[in-house]
């Protein structure tokens, strides 16, 4: 013994020696031989084996220094005629032939027994094995409380509110092993032979989930307790075997409401640079206040800004929608179908300020001679300044086609038949990345800007790709004929309008296309002659209904929460109005739509709010539960003109009290002032023939370019055409290899916010 004392002693020495040899490097440590601080044994602190069955230990051995070592470890078991263990770790449920070269399990009896393992006179904390009769079933089932429980049938939920008078707070739940009878049915209750069961969760963010005991020791039951609106699952798992699902679901949002604190109302207006807050009332459908996270959204956040709080910032002059919204998978979740829970009433924002802002322009050329000549190099011109001037032009990658800004402004997504286009546009002069296989043109921008949607429809196979910005890849949707699309204002759903031709017959087609759920389709319409009419889609500021016009094939509604398991066609409804372009109102009120000669106001009444306790939210058809809400549009008409007219841009101020149409072959822009019913107009300086139009953020400043080769500025406030920028074709594109200069013409034109 003291010889053995002395070759271990000499062994750690050497060990403890080992990294100081070299003379001037380091010598990383490495597992050795030594007497163990600590010995860990797995599975551990339990393990449950059938009869007969075998399952694997294994052991480890640690330092002082808490490094590894290498050992020789024994194992032993208190109870050999129940539980027998080989010297390479396995177990046996039984005992074995032998213990150096185990190959049959012979079953003992019911039982448990205490497995350690051992090295150099440390034994690990012990495993206790439990020995029983196969497992045929698991079964989980809610503990019956001892009073009548509170849970409405009709709900079949629990309120994430403690202390509901409505919905008991938390659930247990017990679980039970079975094993076959003499026919080989499970109704043998095996549960106190078994062991301590575990537990999983699928959606751990909706319920708390909490393993309870009994004097300290596991009694196979847990308890959930209400967390986050949402459904989850759990599951009871032992000896390789595990239960089938049981639900829980944490009562869903029944309703939304917003006010702006300290006035209690649903506007803000206040100078730029202000800040304010927003408070959200939320019920679930057992009728109790909750404290759900919501997702809030601003129709522009380079007006105002929206914290995930609530809280509300001004960095640019203008108008913005507020709301707040329960989607998944942050509120409501796992739910099926989804439901999406929205403010009848956003919030309506405007900012103003006192000193006029000098938004950036940038306008290119999407000539066609360009395009189709490899030599020709097209560039983006930014204008910027007061008085403005026009910047160092920038290559483009490609000639473009579209241009659509990102909320925050930061960049800018051209798309072109060679590729989408990102353009920083902070960089002078602007920088530009290509992704090539992203083709067609932007039809539009999500408001959290994480997506967009382009077309392709001049390529043989016409397609719709979604682009994330984020990771810059996209997802492709074979959809042809894409003319318009639009995002929901929390940006989880849009709609996309496309029109195919055949036989002189045009078809208009809404696809839903959603982060959550697969793509949808229903055909609107059906129409002669061709060609397809104009389209455009928007979704009413609180987010509830999404609408498609296709023009004079009429304009429709569907409900944001619709049910994607159902046809789409019960549960689109006709507006009652044909028109070719449409804007949302930043009140939730409705939208403004232009018919030529006429202009559209569709209002919207919500009905159906407040509800009652354990109603839904969600808008009918919605049906699970049923709905409720409903859409009733009125629609009204004013005459614009005495004859038709071809709009180049329908614009309408980002606070909604003015409307500007830019039409074609005219120097007379139409005003109609919304709030007071009155129409006027606007008049560009010289002869041209308007090409493209953007309005400024804060409203006060509309551009336009024409045929002109100028970029017209336009002040609202005061009428005057006060600045005229020129923009040459030489400057738009150029024949790198010389030859005819395209003519070039400044036809897209877009505002950075």
């Amino acid at each position: 013994m003291r010889r053995l004392r002395h070759i271990l002693t000499a062994a750690m020495v050497s060990a403890s020696l080992a990294p100081f040899v070299g003379c001037g490097s380091s010598v990383p440590p490495t597992p050795g031989f030594g007497v163990p601080s600590v010995i860990r044994l797995q599975p551990a602190p339990t393990a449950s084996v059938d009869l007969g069955s075998t399952t694997q230990f294994s052991a480890s051995a640690l330092s002082g220094a808490k490094t590894p070592l290498n050992t020789t470890f024994s194992y032993s078991t208190s109870n050999p005629n129940v539980v027998s263990i080989a010297n390479n770790g396995l177990v046996c449920a039984g005992t074995w032939d032998n213990v150096a070269a185990p190959v049959v399990c012979t079953p003992g009896g019911v039982g448990k027994a205490q497995v350690t393992a051992s090295a150099a006179g440390v034994t690990s904390a012990p495993t206790t094995v439990y020995v029983h009769q196969p497992i045929a079933q698991i079964r989980v089932a809610a503990i019956p409380l001892q009073t009548p429980p509170f849970v409405d049938p009709t709900l079949n939920c629990y309120t994430s509110l403690a202390g509901s008078v409505i919905t008991p707070h938390s659930q247990d739940y017990q679980a039970s092993a079975l094993a076959d009878d003499a026919t080989g049915h499970p109704t043998v209750d095996i549960t106190p032979s078994v062991g301590p069961f575990s537990w999983a969760e699928s959606q751990s963010s909706v319920a708390t989930m909490t393993t309870l005991s009994s004097f300290g020791l596991p009694n196979g039951q847990v308890q959930l307790a209400a967390r986050t609106p949402g459904m989850t699952q759990i599951f009871a798992s032992i000896a390789d075997t595990t239960s089938g699902p049981v639900s829980f679901t944490t009562c869903p949002v029944q309703s939304i409401s917003l006010a702006v604190n300290g006035t209690g109302g649903t506007t803000i207006a206040g100078n730029k640079g202000t800040s304010s807050s927003v408070a959200a009332t939320v019920s679930d459908i057992a009728g109790n206040l909750i404290a759900p996270t919501l997702t809030w959204s601003s129709s522009a956040s380079a007006v105002a800004a929206v914290s995930t709080a609530g809280g509300v910032t001004s960095p640019g002059a203008g108008g913005a929608s507020i709301t707040a919204s329960c989607i998944a998978p942050a509120c409501n979740i796992n739910l099926s179908p989804p439901q999406s829970i929205y403010p009848p009433t956003p919030i309506s924002a405007t900012y103003t300020s006192t000193t006029p802002t000098a938004f950036n322009v940038f306008a290119a050329s999407s000539n066609a001679t360009c395009a189709a000549n490899v030599n020709c190099v097209s560039s983006l011109v930014p204008i910027s300044g007061t008085p403005p001037v026009a910047g160092t032009a920038a290559p483009l990658p490609s000639v473009p086609n579209s241009i659509r800004f990102l909320p925050s402004g930061a960049t800018a997504f051209l798309g072109s038949q060679k590729g989408l286009i990102a353009l920083s546009t902070a960089a002078t002069p602007p920088t530009a990345k290509i992704s090539p296989t992203v083709t067609g043109k932007v039809l539009a921008v999500s408001p959290d800007g994480k997506k967009v949607i382009i077309a392709d429809t001049s390529s043989p196979v016409n397609q719709v790709f979604v682009f994330d910005t984020t990771a810059s890849t996209a997802s492709s949707l074979l959809i042809s004929g894409a003319a318009a699309a639009a995002f929901s204002p929390d940006s989880l759903k849009a709609f996309i309008l496309a029109a195919t031709v055949a036989q002189n017959v045009v078809t208009t087609t809404l696809y839903v296309y959603s982060t959550q759920s697969a793509l949808q389709t229903i055909q609107l319409t059906t129409g002669t002659p061709a060609p397809p009419p104009p389209m455009d889609a928007a979704f009413l500021a609180n987010g509830m209904f999404g609408y498609a016009s296709a023009g004079n094939l009429g304009t429709f509604d569907l409900a944001t929460c619709d049910d994607p398991t159902q046809p789409l066609a019960p549960q689109v409804q006709s507006v009652g109005a044909s028109i070719s372009s449409i804007r949302p109102l930043p009140d939730g009120s409705g939208f403004l739509g232009l018919a030529v000669p006429n202009l559209t106001f569709i209002n919207t009444a919500i009905n159906g709010f407040p509800l009652s306790s354990g109603q839904s939210g969600c808008p009918a058809p919605f049906q699970h539960p049923p709905g409720v809400l409903t859409a009733t549009n009125t629609v009204t008409s004013v005459p614009l003109s005495g004859s038709a007219f071809t709009p180049v841009a329908f614009l309408l101020s980002s606070d909604a009290q003015k409307i500007y149409i830019v039409v074609q072959n005219s120097t007379t822009i139409i005003v109609f002032d919304v709030l007071r019913q009155v129409q006027s107009a606007l008049t560009l300086v010289g002869n041209l023939n308007p090409l493209a139009a953007a309005l400024a953020p804060d409203g006060q400043t509309l551009y336009v370019s024409g045929t002109d080769s100028k970029v017209h500025f336009v002040n609202t406030v005061s009428g005057g055409d006060v600045y005229q920028v020129d923009v040459l074709p030489s400057t738009l594109c150029t024949i790198t290899t010389g030859g005819t200069q395209p003519p070039c013409l400044p036809d897209l034109l877009a505002v950075r916010p």
